[in-house]
């Protein structure tokens, strides 16, 4: 589909999740969006962790079964490039960058060799989007398909809002099982003119700067500044830029 197709049901999609009554619909609902940019199979996980069963870890997800189990059997987890790539990532990327990471390292060979397992389930091209809360990593959305997908900058940015808004609403289907994990998350919120000036300060832009780019007012940057520094408990605007970076709140 063409990109103001995808823009349309996007922005559809972001305006009607918080009002979907059931968790099937809104699963329904989330893959009819990524359909719309070439996906056919995804999993939305917790963050990962060496246990027995790396299957525990899912929320939702579509894969085939039988790649689920494989998977398992395999103990692919612990040498999943996407899955290592993940633990020090702090924006989306794509499953190619993960295993382009580790060439020439060890474990890269089966690292291969299971991308190439994988592709043979239908998992050709693919993507992993990280959730952030105030502590760091909660969990990710991975999304793939039987084709190469290549995602635009604002693609990429309204799958990373559409991905963590459609965790954290799948987790408050679960009643109170999850209320501790959805305060975490949901602590820091931060509008789009709070994302915009703090990613023009991680340009290294003073707030004039900032402000001739967004025709606003400097002082108006400067409550941009102190609002963001306060909803994450930032020391001062590079402390700021730092954490928004590693929570995965700016490029």
């Amino acid at each position: 589909m063409g990109g103001s197709v995808r823009l349309n049901e996007t922005i559809r999609y972001l305006v009607t999740i918080g009002e979907v009554p059931s968790r099937d619909l809104a699963i329904r609902e989330f893959e009819a969006l990524i359909d719309t940019f070439g996906y056919k199979f995804y999993c939305i996980f917790h963050e990962p962790k060496p246990i027995e069963n790396p299957a525990h870890l899912i929320i939702a997800a579509n894969w085939e079964q039988r790649w689920i189990e494989r998977y398992v059997a395999k103990k692919y987890i612990v040498t999943d490039p996407t899955i290592k790539f993940l633990l020090r990532a702090n924006r989306s990327f794509s499953w190619q960058q993960a295993v382009a990471a580790y060439e020439g390292l060890p474990h890269y060979r089966r690292m291969q060799k299971m991308m190439q397992d994988g592709k043979a389930h239908g998992l050709v091209s693919g993507h992993i989007f990280p959730i952030f809360g105030r502590n760091g990593l909660m969990g990710a959305v991975t999304l793939g398909g039987p084709n190469e997908i290549e995602l635009s900058p604002v693609e990429e940015m309204l799958l990373q809002t559409v991905t963590r808004i459609t965790y954290f609403r799948l987790l408050e289907f679960e009643g109170t099982l999850f209320a501790d994990k959805i305060k975490e998350g949901m602590d820091i919120v931060l509008t789009h003119r709070e994302v915009q000036a703090l990613s023009n300060m991680a340009d290294g832009m003073t707030s004039p700067e900032i402000a001739e780019v967004l025709k606003v007012a400097p002082t108006t940057v400067d409550w941009y500044g102190a609002s963001v520094q306060e909803k994450l408990g930032a020391k001062n605007r590079i402390h700021a830029v730092a954490l928004a970076i590693r929570k995965g709140l700016i490029p």
